[in-house]
């Protein structure tokens, strides 16, 4: 597939050349003052912009980009608005991602140039003499831009990975969305002002644009050290027993790579690494003496046990971004036969992130010390999990574990565990 996203990003960039040389020949760049400030504000647009999902990969960037290249394309209406807005995306390349790929260096300078020459070409031939006709089609030349930035993205996410178009365009569509459901309107605004009071417009617009970036970016940052705390509470939680130090690091992992064994996308995989990573984080609220307990649990012991998958799906849908991730944890203490928790959830009705973390769940609790009991071997734990396939776990789900481990599988049995 990286072979087929290099044909893909070396067909837009020949496009993105012959795009550029065509606007070129019929509207040449013109290097003058305006051409310098949308350049300097296009480049400083970028270094302003931040990432959300930090610790999710593939991460997302949100800039004020968008706005800086639709405005060029409707005030300079030449080859230099694509020259502006290819330059400021290959700043951000060199200087801010820093990326080492020349075919995410291809695909970004000729998707953003693409759409900027789009834009500039469906505003030239709309565009009327009344002001406020015009403000709406500057909202429709964003809307275009955004649009074809996302079906190039698509194409990409689609060209680059394991999954189908559709799911592409959901992936690929998102930050366009985000980005745009601000930008836009600002757009419209900007060029408002712009007729009003001229280029001295520019300088307030991207004022603006800070101020809304700032926010943005401190709102992303306070919901970011909840999911830190998220995280401390689960070290925390290890910490005070011994035996489970490190258990759901080494589950997440494991979770990450059955995930892809089964063919999710990357972004998948590491959303259900990070649901694995905090899938315990209710135990918080669960007492030492049940937690460490060497002997068999009461029936209401028991009880107070199984309220930590709902304990932390609270927790995890108290972070913005983690909402679907708490649906996953409060279901990993499903069964594939209908008899889990908390919802007593049968087969495809449990979501699949949760049958793959509670496969790493259960093989990283047998193969681990215990209060109530010796850790069992790889063997042991391997023939359990075969015995639980078709009762408590997802059949296909215990392939793609066993592949990951190493080992062919055709069992099928009964089995259970308390962890």
């Amino acid at each position: 597939m990286k072979r087929a996203f290099l044909y893909y990003s070396a067909s837009l960039f020949v496009l993105y050349i012959f795009s550029l040389i065509t606007l070129y020949e019929k509207r040449p760049a013109q290097f003058g003052w305006t051409f310098l400030l949308f350049l300097g504000f296009g480049l400083a647009s970028e270094a302003i912009g931040f990432w959300i999902n930090s610790n999710i990969k593939p991460q997302v960037r949100i800039t004020g980009g968008m706005l800086i290249n639709v405005l060029a394309a409707v005030v300079l209406q030449d080859a230099s608005a694509m020259l502006i807005a290819s330059a400021s995306v290959l700043f951000a390349g060199l200087f801010l991602v820093k990326s080492k790929r020349l075919t995410s260096y291809l695909f970004n300078v000729s998707q953003i140039g693409l759409s900027t020459f789009l834009a500039l070409v469906i505003y030239e031939i709309l565009k009327t003499e009344n002001m406020i006709t015009n403000m709406w089609l500057v909202l429709l030349t964003g809307v275009v831009y955004m649009l074809l930035n996302a079906v190039q993205s698509t194409f990409a996410v689609y060209f680059s990975g394991n999954v189908g178009i559709l799911t592409s365009l959901k992936l690929a569509a998102k930050s366009p969305l985000l980005s745009a459901s601000l930008m836009l309107p600002l757009a419209a605004i900007s060029y408002l002002l712009y007729e009003l009071v001229g280029i001295s417009a520019i300088p307030l617009v991207f004022a603006i644009l800070t101020a809304i970036q700032v926010g943005n970016m401190f709102r992303n940052e306070y919901e970011q050290s909840k999911l830190d705390k998220l995280k401390l509470m689960v070290k925390s939680l290890e910490m005070r027993d011994s035996y489970t130090s490190g258990h759901s690091e080494r589950a997440a992992e494991l979770a990450y790579r059955i995930a892809k064994t089964l063919g999710l996308s990357e972004k998948l995989c590491e959303r259900i690494k990070m649901a694995c990573t905090l899938h315990d984080v209710g135990k918080i609220g669960i007492p030492d003496y049940i937690l460490g307990k060497p002997e068999k649990l009461s029936d209401s012991e028991f009880e107070i046990i199984k309220t930590h998958p709902t304990k932390s799906e609270q927790l995890l849908k108290s972070v913005k971004g983690l909402r679907e991730e708490a649906k996953w944890v409060r279901h990993h203490h499903e069964r594939w036969d209908g008899l889990g928790y908390p919802d007593r959830l049968a087969k495809e009705q449990i979501p699949l992130p949760s049958r793959i973390i509670a496969i790493a769940d259960i093989y990283e609790a047998l193969t681990s010390d215990r209060p109530y009991r010796k850790a069992y071997s790889k063997e042991e734990a391997l023939e359990m999990i075969k015995q639980m396939s078709g009762t408590v776990l997802d059949p296909r789900v215990v392939d793609a574990f066993l592949k990951v481990i190493g080992v062919n599988h055709s069992g099928n049995g009964k089995a259970k565990e308390r962890d």
